[in-house]
């Protein structure tokens, strides 16, 4: 972390060159703080693969940012979008794993999906191009609540949403802050809880802080990008 007159970490789009690092951050914290992650005992073994893949395909669209400290070249965060026509695909081979955590857990993950895909696109399939999906998004535990996270968001709504000419952009909440934080999002999304007592999975059922993942879906309008603008100019 940088220390006084030390430059802060900076966001940039994700590189070949920090790949490898970027991905063993994701694994470290995901595997460490996410809620599913640790209810259903989720290892580096179990989730390095997925990682790996999501990373990769991250990089390849270009739709992957990395938080890299510049005096040391650490990365110590990450967020990492996807086509939502490729995030069911990815949810649907976690669910068809032969690891059962993982299978379990892209169970959980579908439901939030298959909600957007009935309640937006019941009579129009899903394009690619269409809606894009928040994927996974972190940082290091010091850098935590210095607004490092919002940061990120915001340069993802600007560089990959708007820039790309998304329509909507979708994500599932499954930390108790990444909760918060979209229930207080200024951009006002729709909202869909999954209670994850109603999951069906005796390990979910148990979680209750929170007590819900909760499925949003911010649309991308005129409004949306002048609010979006005035907020990145303000810092």
């Amino acid at each position: 972390m940088s220390g006084p007159g030390e430059p802060a970490p900076r966001i940039e789009h994700l590189d070949r060159a920090h790949l490898a690092a970027v991905i063993e951050c994701v694994t470290s914290i995901w595997v460490a703080d996410n809620v599913i992650a640790r209810a259903l005992g989720v290892g580096p073994e179990d989730y390095g693969p997925v990682a790996a893949r999501i990373c990769e395909r991250a990089l390849a669209e270009d739709l992957g940012l990395k938080l890299r400290d510049p005096a040391s070249d650490r990365i110590m965060g990450f967020h990492l979008c996807i086509d939502v026509v490729d995030a069911l695909a990815e949810e649907q081979s976690k669910s068809a794993s032969d690891n059962p955590r993982m299978r379990r857990w892209g169970a959980m993950l579908s439901r939030g999906l298959q909600w957007y895909v009935d309640t937006y696109h019941r009579e129009r399939p899903l394009e690619r191009g269409e809606s894009l999906y928040f994927n996974i998004g972190g940082t290091l535990p010091e850098l935590r609540s210095r607004g490092f996270i919002s940061r990120l968001i915001l340069t993802a709504f600007a560089d990959f949403a708007s820039a790309r000419g998304y329509r909507r952009v979708l994500a599932i909440a499954t930390h108790a802050h990444s909760v918060a934080y979209t229930y207080h999002s200024p951009f006002s999304p729709i909202l869909h809880e999954l209670p994850f007592a109603d999951s069906g999975d005796p390990d979910l059922c148990r979680i209750t802080d929170p007590p819900c993942a909760v499925v949003s879906v911010t649309p991308i309008h005129d409004a949306f990008r002048a609010k979006l603008a005035a907020m990145r100019a303000r810092g």
